[in-house]
């Protein structure tokens, strides 16, 4: 997608708030790397303590070919056996979804690569399988195998890499693993399948710009610009792309063009780049199932944004998966994205569509993300998700203890023309905050939900609580929202200002909806969320695991929440059936 097609959250998004947002906040753009834990109490009144947002941001204009982290990096042969580096990234989610793909078949390989012993598996032997394509698979013996590569093995036909579980393949310090570049943005093959194998310590560079790096620094561990990739039951660790840059992305895997890349079953740990610390998408779709993202890193800063015609930003968007694209879907089941941040926008995940694209989110768990902390004026916002001119839908998720200068959890908002709209149904937003300030009227606002311009929808039997911010700690902007059988009840600094939700003019005019239960009560400038709301404590029990793929609040004995909604989903985010009256929340009591 042309650069100058993007505006993408910059001073001019920025100002696209009300303009009391910025005059009630003193919100100052901050955004530098500092340290400071912070904790903040969740619905029940448990603590939780935040990252320390620490790390230092890079200022090199390019990928750096850091060596320090790879295994036996001056060798072009195949190693066997303990390389010195036991982290294995952590294990995928248990299953939850229909997958889109299953393990393609190897029992009858076009290619062996190996003859079962440690030294036959060789960089050389496996670049000539992969030169001639079809299916590969390895005999390297019993042990763990490491094969570390001196430079990227071309993937030029349909390829299919099995490593049976015990092979990895690693970088050699200064090139990516894989690369597949057709030369033609259209093209939907070759097909690349990675499955049940390790790619770990790719590093890639590119052309150096202005600011920073272009797009062909993207993808540590897989290029492909054309053509599709899937990744199944495969570990991607400590892969970077290049450090900076606007559009430059995928730590691990970068992805151009009209295909699509399918991650079923994997994990992605560690990885850093410009944007996207664990996978970039320019032009493509995306889709991620049943998998794990934790620890990724997005080390650009100041966005992606054009200012009086020029671009502007070195990138930072997406701790864990940045997509930018027309006309594609995003989707993700049963995955879990953990501890991700961004130098700039969406801690978990950033997305920016251009015809209000669907973007899909089912039974996922997105926790202890964050927009990492600044002190400066450079853009930062959206501690999880920041998805913008999509049609947006969330169900039976969770999205718990992010953190963002401002927006510490779901950020919805238009994009120019293009309207987004946030439909939510049986999900919890919980514990997400915003960085504390002395004195508490610097503090950002907007910590569980943040609806932007040209954007409607409907919240359907959620739990909002325990978000904690300087005011609209809840939703900032339920004006254009339909909101029923919802818990809104969360934790504020400013008392004299609406704690739980702002409308489109601060506090006016609510949302509409019925059915639903906000707590507490300010001592000025109160909002009701939806008029006429009951006003009532949910008596909200902990953040636990209650069954289901995610954790969730669920309402004690006694609470007013128990029996009280009307026109509920058949099921709750648990995927038990709900009772009629049933309970509101995403949670279903009997």
């Amino acid at each position: 997608m042309a650069r100058n097609r993007r505006d993408l959250m910059g001073v001019a998004l920025i100002a696209g708030w009300s303009a009391w947002t910025s005059a009630c906040t003193g919100d100052d753009g901050s955004a530098s790397s500092t340290s400071g834990a912070t904790a903040s109490t969740s619905a029940a009144g448990t603590t939780t303590a935040a990252s320390d947002g620490t790390g230092t941001e890079s200022t090199g204009s390019t990928a750096t070919s850091a060596t320090s982290n790879t295994s036996n990096t001056s060798s072009s042969t195949a190693t066997s056996g303990d390389t010195g580096d036991t982290d294995t990234g952590g294990d995928p989610p248990p299953a939850t979804c229909d997958h889109p793909l299953d393990l393609a078949p190897v029992d009858a390989p076009d290619h062996v690569v190996g003859d079962g012993t440690p030294a036959s598996c060789s960089a050389q032997a496996l670049a000539d399988a992969v030169a001639q394509g079809g299916t590969i698979v390895f005999a390297c013996g019993d042990a763990p195998h490491t094969i570390t590569l001196p430079q990227a093995l071309p993937i030029t036909e349909d390829t299919v890499l099995d490593g049976g579980g015990s092979v990895t393949l690693a970088g050699g310090g200064s090139d990516r693993l894989l690369v597949m570049d057709t030369g033609n943005f259209e093209a939907t093959s070759p097909h690349l399948t990675v499955q049940r194998l390790t790619l770990r310590g790719g590093r890639a560079s590119g052309t150096p710009i202005p600011l920073g790096t272009d797009v062909d620094g993207g993808g540590g561990a897989i290029f492909f610009r054309g053509g599709s990739v899937a990744a199944i039951d495969a570990r991607f660790i400590d892969n970077k792309c290049a450090a900076e840059g606007p559009d430059v992305g995928g730590g691990a895997i970068y992805g151009i063009g009209a295909g699509e890349l399918i991650v079923v079953g994997s994990t992605f740990t560690g990885n850093e780049g410009a944007n996207g610390g664990a996978i970039g998408i320019l032009g493509a779709a995306l889709t991620v199932v049943d998998s794990l993202l934790e620890g990724n890193r997005a080390t650009g800063f100041g966005a992606n944004y054009v200012e009086g015609g020029m671009q502007m930003g070195r990138g930072g968007n997406g701790g864990a998966i940045v997509m930018d694209g027309q006309g594609r879907d995003l989707s993700l089941c049963g995955a879990v994205l953990r501890e991700n941040s961004s130098g700039a926008f969406g801690g978990a995940i950033f997305r920016t569509s251009y015809e209000s694209e669907p973007t899909t989110i089912d039974r996922t768990l997105i926790e202890a993300n964050e927009a990492r902390d600044r002190m400066d004026d450079l853009p930062s916002g959206a501690g999880a998700l920041y998805l913008q001119g999509s049609t947006v839908t969330i169900t039976a998720s969770t999205i718990a203890q992010n953190r963002a200068r401002s927006s510490a959890g779901v950020w919805i908002l238009g994009h120019g023309q293009a309207p987004a709209v946030a439909d939510l149904t049986n999900v919890t937003i919980t514990g997400n905050a915003t960085w504390p300030r002395d004195p508490f009227t610097d503090r950002g606002i907007g910590a569980g939900l943040t609806i932007g311009d040209n954007t409607t929808g409907t919240i359907l039997n959620c739990t909002i609580a325990g978000n904690d911010a300087q005011f609209a700690s809840g939703i900032a902007r339920a004006t254009p929202l339909t909101i029923r059988n919802t818990i809104i009840s969360n934790l504020a600094d400013n008392q004299y200002t609406p704690l739980n939700c702002t409308g489109s003019s601060y506090a006016t005019p609510p949302g509409s909806g019925d059915h639903d239960l906000q707590w507490p009560t300010g001592l000025k400038d109160d909002m009701d969320c939806v008029a006429g709301i009951t006003r009532q404590d949910p008596l909200l029990a902990p953040l636990a695991d209650n069954g289901g793929p995610t954790p969730t609040l669920l309402p004690m004995p006694g609470s007013p929440a128990l029996a009280a909604g009307s026109g509920c989903p058949p099921t709750d985010q648990r995927g038990q059936p709900r009772a009629d009256p049933c309970t509101l929340g995403a949670v279903e009591v009997p």
